[in-house]
């Protein structure tokens, strides 16, 4: 069970990617004007606040099922984390794939939409380690997502 939601959770993670990434580059581009520094700044801050919001979600979830026996409340928390977070740090991923028109990356997405390079370029760099902390925190609401049967 736990290897299907985890495999659902990352179909799920990409398809959202996909369909949230224009609107967030748009908006970080905006937010950052003609500024790398800003958009960097923004960038991390945005990314932080949504990554420290997922993971008071999640211990919330774990907290009100221990002390309180609310074990209803727990999973569609987890599932919260897992169909709005997950994606939204996904989508400043770096993309890995060598072949020139396949995917293009975010900084290319990006500089398509107006910005400048180096605004891009900084936007992307500042977000990338998101995606790692975004992959961390899927595998934790998984985990809380069956904890009751991983208990038992």
């Amino acid at each position: 069970m736990l290897i299907a939601l985890v495999v659902a959770g990352a179909a799920w993670a990409w398809w959202a990617r996909r369909r949230m990434q224009k609107r967030q580059l748009a908006w970080l581009v905006r937010a950052a004007g003609a500024s790398a520094r800003r958009g960097a700044i923004i960038t991390a801050m945005s990314q932080s606040l949504a990554a420290f919001v997922a993971v008071v979600v999640l211990a919330f979830s774990v907290w009100v099922e221990e002390a309180h026996r609310v074990f209803w409340l727990r999973m569609p928390l987890a599932v919260l984390v897992i169909a709005i977070y997950v994606p939204y740090a996904a989508v400043l991923a770096p993309v890995r794939v060598n072949v020139k028109n396949l995917r293009r990356t975010p900084q290319r997405r990006m500089v398509e939409s107006g910005a400048r390079p180096d605004v891009a370029d900084a936007i992307a760099r500042a977000g990338r380690p998101f995606a790692l902390i975004g992959s961390l925190i899927f595998l934790a609401a998984v985990t809380v997502l069956v904890w009751h049967h991983l208990r038992n």
